[in-house]
């Protein structure tokens, strides 16, 4: 009787077993289709730097910055088209207008975060912060834009998830086209080039080769 009793037990636990893997395996299907792919977290990565300056174990800014290259862009673009089912017209309009804006500026966006808000001022026209990039001959090429993005949507906290709204600011930073750039593509042509930032609280250098 025992025997039975212990065999019923198991074909139960193991129904359970079976039961709870298909279940799991349902919900991880799901979160994989509506979460941002590898393929493009891994262009992400490629892209973005990231430095935080201390002082006496201090946070005195922490800056992650990610340089849309048309590699960036189009991995962007593709994850877009994927996540919203857009059709080849419509996903063929946003990459015009993508090239168009590359074709004129070359474009970081970056995150900030500073202990006092009133540092964290990176498009104020009194800005405690200096922003330019240095080619690999050190030469210096100003922003032509630093514009702070004042509505957050959850297309940058998932697209960027280094960005933390509840810590920091996100910024759109423009550049005319520069020295050692390829005007059409804004991308890299095997050059080294530094994202500057300086102010009384430290040098953050963001560095791309």
């Amino acid at each position: 009787m025992k025997y039975f009793f212990a065999r019923a037990i198991l074909v139960v636990f193991f129904a359970c077993c079976i039961g709870c893997s298909h279940v799991e395996n349902y919900y991880n299907d799901i979160v994989k289709e509506k979460g941002i792919s590898k393929e493009y977290i891994d262009v992400l990565n490629k892209w973005t730097r990231s430095e935080t300056v201390y002082s006496q174990f201090e946070t005195k800014v922490h800056i992650s910055a990610t340089y849309k290259v048309t590699e960036f862009n189009n991995a962007y673009l593709n994850e877009y088209a994927r996540i919203y089912h857009l059709t080849d017209a419509e996903k063929k309009i946003r990459n015009d207008m993508q090239m168009g804006l590359a074709s004129y500026f070359t474009e970081f966006l970056f995150y900030a975060s500073t202990p006092e808000n009133q540092s964290n001022d990176f498009s104020g026209q009194d800005s405690i912060w200096t922003i330019f990039v240095l080619d690999e001959n050190g030469n210096r090429i100003d922003p032509a834009e630093v514009r702070k993005i004042e509505k957050i949507t959850s297309l940058i906290t998932v697209f960027y998830p280094y960005f933390n709204q509840y810590y920091g600011m996100f910024y759109s930073l423009k550049f005319p086209s520069m020295a050692g750039l390829d005007r059409k593509s804004g991308d890299i042509q095997g050059k080294q080039i530094k994202l500057v930032f300086v102010s009384v609280l430290g040098r953050v250098e963001l560095e791309w080769k």
